[in-house]
C-alpha cells in the first residue's frame, strides 16, 4: 500500500512534466507500437495497468522495447505517465458518427412538443423509485494544473456492461459541482421519473465544477479576469473531464451521445463550449443564460466577449442535433440577455430552439420547464 501512494505522488509529478512533451514522442518502432505494453496489438486501459504494476515489482505482461515511451533505455514513472497521457488522448478525440438527421430535420419534429407547463409529478421523487447513484469523483485537470472535482449520477438500474450517452450539466458563478444537483432544480427528480416513464433516454448525469484556476477554487468577483477562469473550461471539459469520463465509466461516444447543458453562468458557457467546440456536442441546453458570449454590458461589468455578434453560430458540417435556450420573462438577473441570444442566432440563420417561460425568473421556475423539455429530447435524434 505504501508503494502504491508514493506511486501516485510520484506519478502527479511525472504528469506536469509529461504535458510538456510533444504528441509526437508516440510512435511505431521496429519493435512495435509505442505504448503498447502487454503486445496486444493496441494501446489502451491494460497496458496502463500492466505498466503500473511492473513499477510496483508485481507479475505483469511488460515489453521493456514498447514500455520505454521516451525511449531512455529505463523503465520508470515517466513512462507511467506519458503512457497515460497517450490514452486520454486517444478516449478524447471525437468518434465518427453514424449518419444522422440534419439539425433542422430534428428540431422541427420536437418544437412543437416543448411547453413551459411541467407536470408535478414530474419534478417530485416518489419514494418506491430508483432515482440513481450520485458518485463524487476527482479528476486531473491540466488546465488548472490540479485535481478538480464533479458528481457523476448513474441512471436507475445502472449496469455496468451497457454503454450510456452523457449529459454535462454546468452551475451558476460562485456555484459547485453540488449546486444542480437538488437547489430546486429537479434535474434528479425528472431524469429518474422520466426515464422510468420511457420518456427519457438512461444516461449518466455529470453535474460539472466550471471555475477553472491555478491558484483558487472560488470565484472571487464579477471581472473579466475571473469570467476568463470560467470560459477556461471549455479546454478542461474537453481535453480532461470527457476523457476521464470515458475512461472510468461505460460510455457511448461521439457527438450524438454527448450534451452540454447549464444554468446562467453555465448557461454561457454551455452555448460558448458548444457552439465552438460542435465536434464534442451535439446537443446544447442553455437556461437564463449569462451574458458575455458575445459582448456586452450589464450592471455588473462590461463582458468583452469571446466572439463578435457575427460569428455567434456553429460553422462547419457538425451541426448541433439539438440547440436550445430556455429564457423567463421575470429575469432579474440576467434580464433579457437569452432573448438576445435567441434574436441573435436568428439573425445569424442559426437553426435553434427558444422556450419564453412567462413569468419564469432567474431559478427553478425556468431552469425546470429547460430541463424538463430537454432530458425528454437529447440523444433521440
Amino acid at each position: 500500500m505504501r508503494n502504491s501512494h508514493r506511486l501516485s505522488g510520484m506519478l502527479a509529478a511525472a504528469a506536469m512534466t509529461a504535458s510538456l512533451l510533444p504528441a509526437t514522442a508516440f510512435a511505431v518502432t521496429n519493435g512495435g507500437l509505442t505504448g503498447d505494453v502487454d503486445r496486444n496489438g493496441t494501446v489502451d486501459l491494460l497496458d496502463v495497468v500492466s505498466l503500473q504494476k511492473y513499477l510496483l515489482g508485481m507479475p505483469a505482461p511488460v515489453s521493456v522495447e514498447t514500455a520505454d515511451i521516451n525511449h531512455d533505455n529505463s523503465l520508470d514513472i515517466f513512462d507511467l505517465a506519458l503512457l497515460k497521457r497517450l490514452v486520454v488522448q486517444q478516449t478524447s478525440q471525437p468518434q465518427p458518427s453514424e449518419p444522422m438527421p440534419t439539425n433542422t430535420e430534428y428540431m422541427k419534429t420536437i418544437k412543437d412538443q416543448f411547453t413551459q407547463n411541467v407536470p408535478g409529478e414530474i419534478r417530485t421523487k416518489q419514494s418506491d423509485r430508483d432515482y440513481g447513484t450520485l458518485q463524487r469523483i476527482s479528476y486531473f485537470s491540466t488546465i488548472a494544473r490540479k485535481e478538480k472535482q464533479a458528481n457523476v449520477l448513474l441512471p436507475p438500474g445502472y449496469d455496468a456492461s451497457q454503454q450510456y450517452p452523457v449529459l454535462y450539466v454546468n452551475h451558476g458563478i460562485f456555484g459547485t459541482c453540488d449546486s444542480m444537483v437538488d437547489d430546486g432544480m429537479g434535474i434528479i427528480a425528472m431524469a429518474g421519473n422520466l426515464a422510468a416513464a420511457g420518456e427519457a433516454v438512461p444516461m449518466i448525469i455529470v453535474f460539472t465544477s466550471m471555475y477553472t484556476s491555478e491558484n483558487t477554487d472560488q470565484c472571487l468577483g464579477f471581472t473579466p479576469e475571473e469570467t476568463a477562469k470560467y470560459d477556461a473550461f471549455r479546454e478542461d471539459i474537453t481535453e480532461c473531464l470527457i476523457p476521464y469520463i470515458n475512461e472510468h465509466y461505460p460510455t457511448k461516444t461521439g457527438r450524438e451521445n454527448t450534451a452540454i447543458s447549464g444554468f446562467s453562468m453555465g448557461g454561457r458557457e454551455t452555448l460558448y463550449i458548444g457552439i465552438t467546440k460542435p465536434e464534442y456536442f451535439g446537443y446544447i441546453g442553455a437556461a437564463c443564460p449569462a451574458p458575455g458570449v458575445v459582448p456586452a454590458a450589464d450592471n455588473l461589468m462590461q463582458h468583452p466577449g469571446n466572439m463578435q455578434p457575427s460569428e455567434f453560430k456553429v460553422s462547419g458540417d457538425a451541426q448541433p442535433i439539438e440547440l436550445f435556450i430556455a429564457g423567463g420573462t421575470n429575469d432579474g438577473v440576467v434580464g433579457n440577455f437569452p432573448q438576445q441570444y435567441h434574436d441573435l442566432l436568428t439573425q445569424n440563420g442559426q437553426e435553434h430552439l427558444w422556450l419564453e417561460v412567462n413569468g419564469g425568473g432567474h431559478d427553478g421556475s425556468t431552469v425546470v420547464p429547460m430541463y424538463y423539455n430537454f432530458l425528454r429530447t437529447v440523444f433521440k435524434g
